[in-house]
């Protein structure tokens, strides 16, 4: 069929109409996606479009409306059951007491993290966290805990890995001949609704709940996984599983539940504990500036018997604390609270498993506290005196052992620096006992600095 001037300028238009929405100009977009209908009526994508549009408008009846009418003219259409599914979902939890509860306690929660934080402004996030900070809590208020490995996780690590053109995916591929294995392509997976991140409040489609997308993550996530357990010397990745706390995407291996953060993570352990040469049964205390989600927590968790401290900004911090304590029921977790000196809290600290600092806090921990200390992809997020001043801390409250992974360059367009590789150099009481590219993302680096 040829391609007619018409459905040239629907196309166009139709692209301006979703860069308005994700830019939140509603109003601009509803207009143009109406004109879109009118030149052409039942114009699938523009109606799915339009019908998120009224629902984030508050329009809810008019939006079922429209989806209604979508999947009776199209009922295959997935991506409006996606749509439509969360718009459910959305409108169930506006009226569900105990979602309205856990939103208040969260609220509290993030306010007094925030409060403490703020006594200190080095320690007040940047713009570019800020922002972010503001989105991460808008989804978990729409969407919930029991969601936040579809939201938030995806700005953590959990990169989504989407299209086969991703660099990660290429070097994952790349990579099959170190494992040959054929699973990946067995793996399962459950495709999700568009209950999951989104960057525009008000173009609230999940890249996941595409079927293609959703098919190159899983295939990544499984290749991922085999190459993994290939250089798992440790073999303890082979007795872990995702845990369902959170709501993971369900990438299924022969029954079992696999994420990339459980890779990632084992990954990190293994080259800590290799270069420290430690077997995971010394007793350490490990302390992880940004620790996101607490994916490295969990596993320093399941496989040693470290404590481990996370220190982290909000809403990172309340997610972490959130995970571990549901991850671990049976462990003692010390809890974040203001407090002003280290002896107030020197003997429950001493007799926990996992604690949970606000940022600021690092100050208040006495020297050499931790024997590992560690930072993923967070210290370059911040302004550059922040990073000087978290470097110093790092230094002072570390014995051993410092695991820093960081990208080789990033312009940070919210704050207007550059940050380069150059910038994350210790002190001369510190030498590089481990330096490499990550192996599966080329534009990160790992540095494990040791006291000389």
């Amino acid at each position: 069929m040829a391609i007619t001037e018409q459905d040239l300028s629907v196309a166009q238009a139709f692209e301006i109409a979703c860069t308005h929405q994700r830019e939140g100009r509603i109003g601009e977009a509803e207009k143009l996606y109406r004109k879109i209908l009118e030149a052409l009526p039942g114009h699938l994508d523009t109606l799915i479009n339009l019908a998120s549009l009224v629902f984030v408008r508050g329009h809810e009846s008019e939006a079922f409306a429209i989806i209604t009418e979508v999947l009776n003219a199209h009922p295959t259409s997935a991506r409006a059951y996606a749509q439509r599914d969360r718009m459910n979902f959305v409108r169930a939890r506006a009226s569900d007491p105990a979602a309205l509860r856990d939103i208040l306690e969260m609220r509290r929660t993030l306010a007094a993290m925030e409060a403490e934080i703020r006594r200190s402004a080095i320690y007040v996030p940047s713009t570019f966290w800020g922002t972010l900070g503001r989105m991460h809590v808008a989804l978990l208020e729409m969407y919930g805990m029991e969601n936040f490995k579809r939201t938030v996780v995806h700005h953590y690590q959990n990169w989504f890995m989407k299209e086969m053109s991703d660099p990660q995916v290429l070097r994952l591929l790349a990579l099959w001949p170190t494992h040959f294995s054929s699973q990946p392509f067995m793996n399962g997976v459950e495709k999700p609704c568009d209950v999951g991140f989104h960057n525009s409040l008000s173009y609230p489609f999940y890249d996941l709940a595409d079927s293609q997308h959703c098919d190159t993550y899983r295939l990544a996530v499984g290749l991922l996984w085999e190459y993994t357990l290939t250089k798992d010397a440790s073999g303890k990745l082979a007795a872990l599983e995702e845990s369902p706390i959170g709501g993971p995407i369900p990438i299924r291996r022969q029954g079992k539940l696999i994420s990339s953060d459980l890779c990632h993570s084992m990954r990190e352990r293994n080259q800590m504990l290799g270069t420290g040469a430690l077997d995971g049964s010394e007793e350490l205390v490990v302390g992880e500036l940004g620790g996101g989600s607490g994916r490295l927590a969990e596993v320093f968790g399941l496989t040693t018997n470290y404590r481990y401290v996370i220190i982290d900004i909000t809403p990172a911090l309340y997610v972490s604390q959130w995970y571990i304590e549901r991850r671990f029921p049976d462990e003692k977790i010390f809890q974040f609270r203001p407090f002003a000196s280290f002896a107030e809290i020197e003997a429950e600290l001493g007799e926990s498993r996992f604690a949970f600092f606000t940022a600021n806090q690092i100050e208040l921990l006495p020297a050499k506290y931790f024997d590992l200390s560690v930072n993923v992809n967070s210290l370059m997020e911040m302004q550059h005196e922040q990073r000087a001043n978290f470097l110093a801390q790092i230094q002072r409250v570390t014995k051993s052992q410092f695991f820093s992974q960081q990208w080789f360059r990033w312009e940070n367009p919210l704050d207007r620096i550059t940050v380069a590789k150059d910038d994350f150099k210790l002190g001369k009481d510190w030498a590089i006992a481990y330096e490499a590219a990550n192996a599966i993302h080329s534009e990160l680096f790992v540095q494990i600095w040791r006291r000389a």
